[in-house]
C-alpha cells in the first residue's frame, strides 16, 4: 500500500465512503448495545460475565466508530474543495450535522489564529471516563433549559468547546476553571454557592450567565459575553446546530479526542 501524502487532499468519493462506513459502524454498535441491554442475563456467573463483556465490546466498537468519523470531520475541514465535493455525496440526514461540525471547527481554527486548516490533527489523548457520563450531562442541560429557557444544545456546545465535556478543567491561561471555564469573579456572581468544578453546578451557572446577557431571545449576544469573540459565537452556534439536527451528535462528540 502506498503511503498517503498529507498535503494531497483525499478524493471526495473515498472520503464519503469512509464517512458512511463510520455511520454504519456506529449504527450497528448502537443496535447491538440496545439489544444486549434489553436481555435478561442468565443467573450463572459465567453467562453474566459474557453478557457484560459483550456490552463493553459493543460500547467500545461505538467509541471507535465515533473516532473514525471524527478523523473524517477533520479531514474534510482541512480542504474547502473536499468539503464542497463530499457533502453532496452524503445523505441529507448525515450531511447536515456533519457540515455543522466542520463549520464549528473552522470557527475554532479562526479563533485560534490557524489559517492552514490541513495542519490541524486529531489527538486522542483524554481518557473517556474522565468526564461525567453523557446521559448525566444531558440531564443537566435539560434541567438548565427547563429552569432558564436556554436551549440545551448551546450548553452542550459550550461544555464541549470549553473543556471537552469536563476533561480539561484548567486553570486556563486566563485562570478560568471547571467544565464551563468560569473566572473566579464571574463564578462568585453566578455560581450561587456551588462548586465551580461540578458539572451540574457549572452548567446551571452558565445558563444564568447567558440569561443575564440576553438568552434565550438574543443568543448571539449572550454567547459573545461568555467569550468576547464572534468566532467563538459561531463555533458554539454551529456545534449546537449539529446537536439539534441529530441528537446523537452529542453522544458522538462526547467521545471526540478520547482514548479507551
Amino acid at each position: 500500500m502506498l503511503a498517503h501524502d498529507p498535503l494531497v487532499p483525499p478524493t471526495a468519493h473515498h472520503e464519503a465512503a469512509r464517512i458512511i462506513s463510520a455511520e454504519v459502524a456506529m449504527a450497528q454498535a448502537q443496535a447491538q448495545l440496545t439489544a444486549l441491554k434489553a436481555q435478561t442475563p442468565s443467573t450463572t456467573l459465567v453467562d453474566q460475565i459474557r453478557w457484560q463483556l459483550s456490552i463493553e465490546a459493543a460500547a467500545y466498537a461505538y467509541r471507535e466508530a465515533v473516532r473514525q468519523e471524527e478523523l473524517r470531520v477533520y479531514e474534510v475541514a482541512s480542504y474547502s474543495k473536499v468539503e464542497s465535493a463530499v457533502t453532496p455525496l452524503l445523505p441529507k440526514q448525515v450531511a447536515t450535522p456533519f457540515e455543522d461540525a466542520v463549520s464549528g471547527l473552522h470557527s475554532l481554527y479562526i479563533l485560534g489564529g490557524i489559517d492552514e486548516y490541513y495542519l490541524v490533527n486529531v489527538h486522542f489523548v483524554h481518557p473517556y471516563g474522565d468526564a461525567k457520563a453523557v446521559d448525566a450531562l444531558r440531564s443537566y442541560y435539560a434541567e438548565a433549559q427547563g429552569r432558564y429557557g436556554v436551549d440545551a444544545s448551546y450548553l452542550a456546545s459550550i461544555n464541549f468547546i470549553e473543556s471537552n465535556f469536563g476533561r480539561v478543567n484548567g486553570p486556563s491561561s486566563a485562570n478560568a476553571i471547571g467544565p464551563m471555564q468560569f473566572l473566579p469573579g464571574t463564578w462568585q456572581e453566578y455560581g450561587q454557592g456551588g462548586n465551580i468544578n461540578d458539572p451540574h453546578d457549572a452548567i446551571l451557572a452558565a445558563a444564568r450567565l447567558l440569561v443575564h446577557n440576553g438568552a434565550p431571545q438574543n443568543m448571539s449576544n449572550a454567547i459573545w459575553h461568555y467569550n468576547n469573540s464572534y468566532d467563538y459565537v459561531d463555533a458554539v452556534v454551529y456545534f449546537a446546530r449539529a446537536y439539534r439536527a441529530d441528537p446523537s451528535w452529542l453522544d458522538r462528540m462526547y467521545y471526540w479526542n478520547t482514548t479507551g
